[in-house]
């Protein structure tokens, strides 16, 4: 009998540690970096495959897969990503290559594979210690107007809101339409019909306990009442992020302790804006402030980003390498949970929807210089362990802006020309301090100052020096 209970025991512990591996918090997230990817357009089951370009072929299937991304695990981790965001893996109605025109939630896109393909990625992403993030919808169905029928888990016309539209104004003026009207002229979900609440809440359970994913990016936030977010934050305890397109902080943070976090957008605009365009670093400055003031630590959170499937791309408008570098490292190193959209290793231009949704496979060069930048940055961060670490503003003017994380120094430069700066830091009189990117340049604090140059458009992230990578100096000598 005692070697049964031992077993049982043995037994139950092991399903325990399954268990906690599944529910992973927003707290243990933090330490993440994300490499968003839309499953369509990452990588296809078998090579050679030919390339999406042109508008009509960017909106249909390209041929990406679940396969295609497990064979390819490599090339994410080699720039240090831990963490991928796939797109929706439900089926879809016809051409909804994005995964965000649901059909049926009982089932997989059978364009991307079966569902056992899609347990077999997540499962090889798991023995590598890389956790997979789902894309989510709860507010809309596929394109189908009003042939309900169509939409094999709603079929009936009494699962949506009464037919409007929501119009632009709508979003700042009219938050009852924002939720009961159609986005894009798709089909609304009325979440508080009994089935569809029961069906969506059932769905939200099935992607942590059937398919083991570790967190959730949720779609169209603001279009679905608070009150049913409430319910599905109740569903699991993994790190949910919504995606709240809005720049204004304030309504962002009306949904962040629902959800637990959101994507960073209010932050997203000024990071372009300083980087791409020039502007003053202020622009970036007063959002952050606004942002500690009004999230606290649910900043920690939030999802940090220059680029996504919704936007054109950070490179369409000006093509600029080192401020590009400089925008991605920023992303990584503030406070928040970085994610970087597939294609920007590549410095992909795609301008709009669908053409900043190019295919990726025939381009995959790890030799390029932004590839290895992201290595570069992911390991700076995880040796740092930046999610730890307090931050504070340090100096910023019009084209360059420092802050502390921890005893590290990041700077940053939106410059066209060189710099010179004498600024002063709250780090211990006598520090010593060395460029990561760059490990023979050190600068040490003297009078509570350091001085240091900076290059057109450069990034420095300063570490001490007594944590400096030998091995990282002698590599690269």
């Amino acid at each position: 009998n005692s070697l049964i209970d031992m077993k049982g025991l043995q037994f139950l512990l092991v399903l325990c540690l399954g268990i906690a591996v599944m529910a992973h918090t927003r707290e243990e997230w933090k330490s993440r970096s994300i490499y968003q990817l839309l499953t369509d357009r990452f990588a296809p089951t078998n090579m050679p495959h030919g390339d999406c370009t042109t508008w009509d072929e960017l909106r249909e299937y390209c041929g990406g897969s679940w396969k295609g991304i497990e064979k390819n695990l490599d090339y994410i981790a080699g720039m240090g990503f831990d963490a991928i965001w796939i797109s929706p893996y439900v089926q879809n109605t016809d051409k909804g290559y994005h995964g965000y025109w649901q059909k049926d939630l009982y089932k997989v896109n059978e364009n991307w594979g079966t569902k056992q393909d899609l347990i077999d990625l997540i499962e090889a992403c798991h023995a590598r210690d890389i956790w997979v993030m789902a894309d989510v919808v709860a507010n809309h169905a596929g394109p189908i107007e009003f042939d309900f029928e169509k939409i094999t888990t709603f079929p009936k016309e009494e699962y949506y809101h009464p037919y409007c539209k929501i119009q632009p104004s709508d979003f700042r003026n009219d938050q009852n339409r924002t939720e009961w009207c159609r986005l894009a002229d798709l089909p609304d979900f009325d979440q508080t019909h009994p089935f569809v609440k029961d069906e969506l809440l059932k769905y939200a359970k099935r992607i942590v306990e059937e398919y083991k994913f570790d967190g959730m990016r949720i779609d169209t936030i603001p279009e679905v009442p608070k009150d049913f977010w409430r319910e599905w934050r109740a569903t699991s305890d993994v790190h949910m992020m919504g995606e709240v397109f809005d720049d204004r902080v304030d309504y962002v943070k009306g949904y962040v302790n629902i959800i637990g976090a959101n994507l960073n957008y209010p932050l997203f605009w000024p990071l372009r804006f300083v980087f791409n365009g020039r502007n003053s670093f202020w622009g970036v400055v007063d959002v952050i402030r606004k942002e500690i003031e009004d999230y606290d630590d649910y900043l920690d959170y939030m999802g940090m980003f220059i680029d996504n499937h919704d936007n054109e791309r950070f490179m369409n408008k000006n093509y600029d390498i080192p401020r590009f570098k400089g925008a991605l490292a920023f992303s990584i190193v503030f406070r928040g949970i970085p994610i970087v959209y597939y294609g920007d290793e590549q410095a992909f231009t795609g301008g709009f929807d669908p053409y900043c949704r190019e295919s990726l496979w025939n381009k995959m060069d790890t030799n390029h210089e932004v590839y290895k930048w992201l290595g570069q940055i992911n390991a700076y961060r995880k040796k740092n362990t930046l999610w730890e670490k307090d931050y504070k503003e340090v100096h910023f003017d019009d084209h360059c802006f420092v802050f502390t994380r921890g005893n590290t120094l990041n700077v940053f430069s939106n410059a066209d020309w060189e710099q010179d700066q004498n600024i002063g830091v709250p780090l211990p009189e006598g520090s010593k301090l060395c460029n990561y990117l760059k490990p023979s340049e050190c600068i040490t604090v003297s009078g509570g100052r350091v001085s240091f140059h900076i290059a057109v458009g450069e990034t420095k992230l300063f570490e001490p020096a007594t944590r400096a990578s030998f091995e990282q100096v002698f590599s690269a000598i």
